[in-house]
């Protein structure tokens, strides 16, 4: 019998050792695991006394500008160590903590955070010197400004590349876009006093990963319905739903292309309307128009880098264009902001549009100095310069010709306002005969400036069709101007009645 269990024994020797090896583990984790000071206890073959407790550090990626790498403060880390336990330091508003920020490129921002939270209560908001004839709605005169975001966020986003190609800018897109998301979502931790929002990721994919695109179809009237309905909403949550529901679709058939371009004319696209002689009411309306166009033109400029070269990419490329027009005009408000600033009353000094107004100008000070912008006339050849290199751009990518000829008619007609402005005859010359060009050009798409063109074409062929702008009289040239200023005069009259009707609604 003892032979019979010996025998049993060895033959099952494998499962007897393994089923003694699980129990005595399992009794070994029970033991460990009540014995330790905390569940969260790292415990392996031994029990935890004999390990040294390290403090657990959270590791993040984070994309650095100017202030890293030892350009400015201590590379040591000790000293690091001993300025975060500085009386006060790592705390911001309530739970949000801005030690972690220090010596990087968002330590300015997490200031002007700081600086702005109790801005309402430190200065007036009053609405004196309205004029009561302007004919704009009550509703839009006190409507909701964002007074912290123009001066903490961005309302001259071009300024910073200004100066260079627009290929430049084409390639920097992802990055700035990135950069971009992540002031964002510090903005929005410290406001809410909690740093609760996920780190901002970008998963980026290879076109051929990505499955066949199907065709947007959505006619005139649906996208209609769709962007009335959405007016109201913040121009950020716009874009975002706009971006998730349909940047998916294919960007050269169907509608896509149609729905950008309505998108951004028609609901981000706003009308700014002076209704006082104290020009501080329309400046910051105007930086507040600008700073909603920050958003569009960080992630249209990402989206163009994968689809220059479709109907939706040129399509972007004149939104993008229209942008630098309307940043190169609210440079013009800050160039007038100074004189205002400088002439301003002790009681202007108390309301919060001059402290607005001024901490806006004090901003961009350093950075037009180091662009070289020291006045309209500097502002106004950079940003000619920069719209037409986007223009040229648009002409050489679009396919098929798609818009081509409004891509002609757009820089020609940049280089004959900006050639009357200089009195440089050469500008206009050239764009005499990028006007001539549009016949030639196969028809693909829409001819936005078809009327508008038509009459510069017979007001040029009256003369003989010249090829310098010298021969043409002052009466011709003042014709040819006044069809180009008035060539969105309906367009733009029909924008405001939607925008009275269903944004800013007179009392009855």
């Amino acid at each position: 019998m003892l032979k019979g269990i010996r025998n049993t024994f060895f033959e099952n020797r494998f499962y007897i050792a393994f089923y003694i090896s699980v129990v005595s583990h399992i009794t070994f984790i029970i033991y460990s695991f009540n014995h330790s000071d905390s569940i969260y206890q790292k415990t392996l073959c031994g029990p935890p006394w004999i390990y040294v407790i390290e403090e657990e550090k959270q590791l993040s990626f984070e994309m650095s500008l100017g202030k890293n790498f030892g350009e400015s403060g201590s590379s040591d880390p000790s000293e690091e160590s001993n300025e975060n336990k500085e009386e006060g330091e790592g705390e911001g508003k309530e739970g949000f903590s801005k030690g972690k920020y220090k010596g990087s490129q968002w330590e300015d921002l997490v200031q002007n955070l700081e600086g702005t939270s109790n801005l309402r209560k430190q200065f007036r908001n009053d609405y004196d010197q309205i004029n009561e004839n302007s004919g704009v709605a009550d509703s839009y005169i006190k409507r909701h400004r964002d007074f912290e975001d123009i001066i903490v966020k961005d309302v001259l986003p071009t300024l910073k590349n200004i100066r260079d190609p627009f290929k430049v800018d084409i390639d920097s897109a992802e990055d700035n876009l990135y950069l971009h998301k992540e002031r964002n979502r510090i903005i929005e931790e410290f406001r809410k006093g909690e740093e609760s929002t996920s780190p901002i990721t970008m998963k980026l994919s290879k076109e051929g990963d990505l499955p066949p695109k199907s065709p947007l179809t959505m006619p005139k009237e649906d996208r209609t319905k769709y962007l009335d309905r959405t007016l109201k909403q913040k121009k950020e949550k716009q874009l975002d739903e706009f971006i998730s529901r349909f940047m998916g679709y294919d960007p050269n058939k169907g509608d896509l292309n149609l729905f950008v371009r309505d998108l951004y004319y028609e609901n981000l696209q706003r009308l700014a309307y002076p209704f006082s002689n104290d020009m501080s009411y329309f400046a910051i309306d105007y930086f507040q128009e600008n700073l909603n166009k920050e958003d569009f033109l960080r992630q249209m400029m990402a989206a163009l880098s994968a689809q220059l070269g479709t109907n939706t990419g040129t399509e972007i490329l004149f939104t993008i264009e229209n942008i630098y027009y309307i940043q190169g005009k609210a440079l013009e408000q800050y160039f007038r902001v100074r004189d205002y600033l400088k002439n301003s009353t002790p009681d202007q000094r108390q309301t919060l549009r001059y402290e607005t107004l001024r901490q806006v100008e004090l901003k961009y000070k350093k950075l037009l100095q180091d662009k070289k912008i020291f006045n309209g006339m500097d502002a106004e050849d950079a940003y000619v310069k920069k719209r037409i290199d986007i223009l040229d751009t648009l002409i050489k990518n679009t396919p098929k010709h798609y818009r081509a000829k409004d891509g002609i008619f757009e820089k020609a007609k940049i280089l004959w306002e900006h050639g009357q402005w200089k009195q440089d005859s050469k500008l206009q010359s050239d764009a005499l005969k990028l006007w001539y060009q549009i016949p030639k050009i196969p028809n693909n798409g829409d001819f936005l400036n078809k009327e508008a063109f038509e009459t510069i074409q017979l007001l040029l062929r009256e003369m003989g069709d010249p090829n310098e702008a010298t021969v043409l009289p002052s009466q011709t040239k003042n014709q040819i101007e006044y069809t180009l200023r008035m060539r969105n005069e309906e367009a733009m009259s029909k924008k405001k009645l939607r925008e009275d009707r269903l944004l800013w609604p007179k009392s009855k």
